[in-house]
This record gives structure tokens, C-alpha cells and sequence, in this order.
């Protein structure tokens, strides 16, 4: 069985995709792909510039391409910067790189484009989504910053099926974790794709061995969020949760960027 990954070369498309392949195992045939979109909004709000800096400009801009001797001989799926780049999903473009693996099943974590109509149809086991929010609550955008700033006790991440829509596919399963006001929300976003991922390579196991998941149709209602303004994150700032601390952001580059062998040793 071939899979086909398709994340964000960033510090959380790295978590996600080191943590999904870990718990898939070596028994499937898994193929890269990362967005290169980066939203015009991501210059034009403070906040949206720091978390640019923090998930991608540090960790995939600096300090990765500065250790890469450390990367020699990694398998390509564990390296970024041998990911296949898809700037867009149209049919001669990206979508054609794509499906010229055959994938049987695709893999979206943290992807940052919209699956065509066409393209989910040419999947032989289509195509599920790892959705750092609940769903149909919490669907678009930011979703985890936005359960922090709505107060919710505890935060999920959501497995479904893609569909046309965006966040309305089928429910597969959900991975929730307890609101943790001693960690940041950089923190939370890690652990929730972290969850997200496991249940992702359980649900290809599946399909694997002959049982590909259906999930369940979506309740009606729920909100579709947008990229938080200037005034979002003002209000964020005067919650509980940071938006970062040292401790959690060294500790995540350390997961996305040590290389296997050292991040073995480390953990050891």
C-alpha cells in the first residue's frame, strides 16, 4: 500500500509527520508532499509574523538547513527538506506530481491547500484529514488558538474524511487533551497534532489491512474561523496561556529537528 503525506514544512508539519510515520511502522510505502502557500495576513498582523518566525523562519529557514550534515543518510520522509514542495493542487500542476505516485490513500496534516473535487475522486481510498479542532465547532482556521481564547476546558483535534466542503467530511475519531495552563499554546498545538497523527496512522493501518474508515456523517452547526486580527491577539495576550515559553519551544525544536539517531539517543 502507498500513502501520500501531505503536510506543511514547518514545525508542527514536522512533529506531525515524524509522530505518524513512528506509529505507522515500515509496513506501508509512504511519499512527502508539503504546501509552500504562505496567507498575504501572515505579514500584515504582529502576531501572525511571530508565529511565522516561531513555526517555520527559526526551525525550517535557520536551524535546519544550518545542521543538515547532522540529516546524512535519514530516510526522505524524515526530512524536510527532501519533502516534495506543491505549490498549488491544479490538474498539470501539483495534483499531477501527486497522483503520479498512485497513492492508495492520502494522508492531510496540517496542509495549507484545498483538496479539488477531481482530485479526491482519483484516491482509491480517498483522502483523510487530521483538524486541530473539534468538528463541527471549531472548523477553519486557528482552531486551537481559538478554543484557548474561548476558554474551553479541553482542547481536540479531529481525524475525518475530506469531502468538497472544508472541515465537513466525515468524523473518523477525536483526540482531546485538558486545557494546560502551565504550558503555552505552542504546546498545545504540538499535542494535539501529535494525537491527531497516531490516530491518522491507525486509520491507514486499517485501510490496510482491508478496512478503510467510513466515519460518520457531521452534527449540523458549528463555526468556520478565520486568522485571528491584531485585536485577537491582544485579547490572547491578557488570558492565562502564553503564546510561547522557552521551555516548551526547546523542547519542540528538539522533536521536530534533532536528527533520528540523536533524538533516539536523547530520549534514552
Amino acid at each position: 500500500m502507498r500513502v501520500a503525506l501531505c503536510v506543511k514544512r514547518d514545525l508542527f508539519g514536522v512533529i506531525a509527520a515524524r509522530r505518524f510515520l513512528a506509529a505507522l511502522g515500515g509496513a506501508t510505502e509512504v511519499d512527502v508532499f508539503c504546501s509552500t502557500r504562505i496567507r498575504a495576513t501572515e505579514g500584515e498582523v504582529d502576531g501572525l509574523r511571530l508565529m511565522g518566525a516561531l513555526e517555520r523562519d527559526i526551525p525550517l529557514g535557520t536551524l535546519h538547513p544550518a545542521t543538515a550534515e547532522e540529516w546524512a543518510g535519514a530516510p526522505p520522509a524524515l526530512r524536510p527538506d527532501a519533502w516534495q514542495p506543491l505549490p498549488d493542487l491544479a490538474r498539470e500542476g501539483g495534483a499531477r506530481t501527486l497522483l503520479a505516485r498512485r497513492p492508495d490513500m492520502v494522508v492531510s496534516m496540517r496542509f495549507s491547500l484545498i483538496f479539488p473535487q477531481r482530485l479526491i475522486d482519483a484516491v482509491p481510498l480517498g483522502i483523510i484529514n487530521v483538524h486541530p479542532g473539534p468538528l463541527p465547532t471549531y472548523r477553519g482556521l486557528f482552531a486551537p488558538f481559538w478554543q484557548v481564547m474561548r476558554g474551553e476546558p479541553r482542547l481536540a483535534s479531529s481525524l475525518h474524511g475530506i469531502d468538497a466542503g472544508i472541515d465537513t467530511g466525515p468524523l473518523i475519531a477525536e483526540h482531546a487533551i485538558p486545557r494546560d495552563e502551565s504550558r503555552s499554546l505552542l504546546w498545545h498545538i504540538a499535542e494535539l497534532y501529535r494525537g491527531g497523527a497516531t490516530l491518522a496512522a491507525e486509520a491507514v493501518r486499517m485501510a490496510a489491512a482491508g478496512s478503510p474508515p467510513r466515519g460518520r456523517p457531521q452534527p449540523e452547526g458549528g463555526q468556520y474561523f478565520r486568522m485571528p486580527d491584531a485585536a485577537a491577539f491582544d485579547a490572547f495576550a491578557r488570558g492565562p496561556i502564553r503564546m510561547v515559553s522557552t521551555a516548551d519551544y526547546l523542547d519542540l525544536l528538539g522533536e521536530a529537528l534533532l536528527p533520528p539517531a540523536t533524538a533516539l539517543r536523547v530520549a534514552a
